[in-house]
């Protein structure tokens, strides 16, 4: 699979004259310090963080700036603002400025057909349905090269007690779900539906039927950090062919089984369906049951396999499949993360932010339990640079107010408290989840 070409992560953001005036009457003063740029503590500057109302413009302003000005932005964050201290005036820094992130953006129409980015245009088409829940299904209709629409996914899949919305891919391509901007246009509906819904950020799943399917594993893997659970019915992952003529698969994509190491995944086929054989599923079902074996405490799968169904759904509907799946909830900072980056826009993973991620090499990053505040990295797949990779820390992970250690292949390689830091906090701010969003981290540049 191709790299994905670099976008622009945010639309220009907006905010309410009604919640600027309430923004800006909120009062706090708090101090900052700059994030790690090496294994070394680096002194920062000493001045404190704008006022109210300056705080909330440098935050939209960050939002909607790309990727080279916020990196500027971050770096005069880093030499101007002292550190920051764990209490309530940091508590309230994190409340305005995820506040401020959350509307800055558009809102999702909760019933009926709908248009995301432009209307006249038609544009970013999607269904909602569903009563108003903070749990969210996407779901994925089927087709391939001109054809597939949203409707035909709403009307054969809902219910749950769940919100669903079913996009329509922006372009209709053999794999709609990951060509033109669609992944994004997928993130986008989930950030809107956060907006809108107050949707559970641990309680997003993906779902859909043949290239449907191909989209939720797809989807499903990249961002799983953002999806709880996938859903995959009569549609695989994308294989790799012994290439002798044969349809042996000996191995799958780089950037999708590694990944759901923490998530949960059902995947269905039919052995006699003509469209989408089973090959792709039955190796992937037993290189998982492989990775399970090295990786025992991840790997929540299931694969259902059956040999009359050709290219229709369970003989039982979806529903029950979906419920196994929405039992699960997303751990946003889970102890051990596994991840196989494949999307040069995709840089924060959990608790890993790497700025230039390298296609398929797989990074192992694990907060042992029986070790307090002790990180162990290792790539266990792809070249041994750790250019550009930080840690993102906090609880759980470790205890910021305690000394971290970091251990590279088995190796010390940083030990040291590490100082909480605006410019962190604008660094994972745009991803408008809590759970996410980080005020302290570590580099490994350099180690």
């Amino acid at each position: 699979m191709s790299r994905e070409p670099r976008i622009r992560l945010n639309a220009a953001p907006w905010i309410s004259h009604r919640r600027r005036f309430v923004s800006f009457c909120v009062a706090f003063v708090v101090v900052v310090t700059m994030g790690l740029a090496s294994p070394a503590v680096t002194r920062a500057g000493d001045e404190e963080l704008p006022k109210t109302r300056d705080l909330v413009d440098l935050v939209r302003e960050y939002l909607d700036a790309d990727e080279a000005r916020r990196r500027e932005m971050r770096e005069e964050a880093d030499s101007k603002y002292a550190p920051l201290e764990e209490g309530r005036s940091l508590d309230k820094v994190r409340k305005l400025m995820l506040d401020v992130a959350m509307k800055s953006g558009p809102r999702l129409k909760t019933s009926g057909t709908n248009y995301f980015y432009s209307e006249r245009d038609k544009r970013g088409k999607y269904i909602a349905k569903g009563r108003k829940s903070k749990t969210l299904f996407i779901g994925l209709h089927g087709g391939g090269v001109g054809s597939g629409d949203a409707g035909s996914m709403a009307s054969g899949m809902g219910g749950g007690g769940w919100f669903w919305i079913f996009p329509e891919v922006l372009e209709k391509t053999e794999r709609g779900w990951t060509d033109s901007d669609t992944d994004r246009f997928v993130l986008d509906l989930v950030e809107a539906a956060k907006r809108t819904l107050g949707t559970d950020p641990d309680r997003v799943y993906i779902t859909g039927h043949s290239m449907g399917g191909y989209g939720s594993w797809t989807l499903g893997a990249h961002h799983a950090d953002v999806f709880a659970g996938a859903a995959a019915y009569a549609g695989g992952p994308t294989p790799i062919y012994a290439g002798d003529g044969t349809t042996t698969v000996i191995d799958i994509v780089e950037g999708v089984l590694p990944n759901f190491y923490n998530s949960r995944l059902l995947f269905f086929q039919s052995t006699d369906d003509p469209r989408v054989t089973p090959e792709a599923n039955q190796a992937a079902n037993k290189l998982l049951l492989d990775l399970k074996k090295e990786h025992p405490k991840g790997f929540d799968f299931r694969y259902y396999e059956v040999d009359d169904r050709q290219h229709d759904p369970p003989a039982e509907g979806y529903l029950k499949t979906q419920q196994w799946v929405a039992e699960h909830e997303r751990v946003a900072r889970p102890r051990k993360i596994l991840w196989q980056p494949v999307l040069d826009w995709k840089k924060q993973f959990h608790w890993i932010y790497w700025e230039k991620p390298e296609y398929g090499a797989i990074l192992q990053a694990e907060a042992p339990e029986d070790e307090p505040n002790t990180i162990d990295v290792r790539v266990l797949d792809g070249s041994r640079k750790l250019e550009g990779i930080s840690l993102l820390l906090g609880e759980p992970i470790v205890d910021l107010d305690e000394e971290v250690v970091i251990r590279v292949d088995g190796k010390e390689a940083f030990r040291g408290i590490v100082p909480r830091t605006f410019s962190t906090l604008l660094l994972t701010l745009p991803r408008n989840d809590a759970k996410l969003l980080f005020d302290a981290r570590v580099d490994l540049d350099g180690i």
